[in-house]
């Protein structure tokens, strides 16, 4: 019985059905499974009022409804996290089976080529997921302050608290928001500099085995791509008061 599970997972169409299934999963499973009061239909007014309940309080501790707001955020990350991986899974499995069938020759060459490209644009699409994701969970506060929106009044209360008490000395909230941005970029560094090391593996075996040009040009531009991006999130998660404060004038 389990050998028969390894068969069918080596055929493209079992493959292409569980990718599809995992695809549509990634859009619908996490807010089913981790919605409660707070879902993503009202996500957005009650993070933008509990946060104004947070910064008028002053107090490091997230009050109980902006709680429920972020663990809702959180898990809702991490059930996306996780679908994330396994579409990735999937997708890096699928396009091996492909490759194999180009190199030995099996099926239309036009359509196998066609597949195999498709396959690898979803599989950058379920990475990039799964790093996003996996910063939402660590960090899933900062994750949500994108929806507060530029013209949000408390957010220019704390770029203006922020320009006069940089490090949060004196506001334990100012001091929360700092760190959890911190938290933030720097998942995103490492997340990044692991990618950056992997493609830069895969350019390097692919050279080797001398597969065609595209392959190992398509890691090294993704190489390229998340070391850009590991710099820029190590310098916002070592400076995270400018970090913040860039984000509260809406350049960041």
């Amino acid at each position: 019985m389990h050998s028969r599970a390894l068969s069918a997972l080596r055929r493209p169409g079992v493959l292409a059905a569980l990718t599809a299934t995992l695809l549509l999963a990634f859009f619908t499973a996490p807010n089913a499974l981790a919605r409660d009061t707070v879902n993503t239909s009202n996500v957005s007014p009650a993070f933008r009022s509990g946060f104004a309940a947070y910064w008028n309080a002053g107090d490091a501790e997230q009050p109980a409804g902006l709680r429920g707001t972020v663990d809702f955020w959180f898990r809702f990350h991490v059930v996306k996290a996780g679908v994330s991986a396994l579409l990735l899974a999937a997708a890096v499995a699928l396009g091996v089976v492909l490759w194999r069938r180009l190199r030995a020759r099996e099926g239309r060459r036009a359509l196998l080529v066609l597949s195999a490209t498709g396959t690898g644009a979803l599989g950058l699409f379920a990475l990039v997921a799964l790093m996003a994701n996996v910063q939402g969970a660590a960090a899933p506060f900062s994750s949500l302050m994108p929806m507060l929106g530029a013209d949000n009044a408390t957010l220019a209360q704390v770029g203006e608290r922020l320009a006069a008490d940089p490090s949060g000395a004196h506001s334990p909230v100012l001091a929360a928001m700092i760190g959890d941005f911190a938290t933030y970029h720097a998942v995103l560094a490492v997340a990044a500099a692991l990618v950056a090391l992997a493609a830069a593996t895969a350019t390097v075996l692919l050279h080797r085995r001398r597969a065609p040009r595209l392959a190992p040009a398509a890691t090294a531009l993704l190489t390229l791509a998340a070391l850009v991006l590991a710099f820029a999130n190590t310098t916002s998660a070592f400076d995270s008061p400018a970090a913040l404060a860039a984000f509260t004038s809406g350049s960041w």
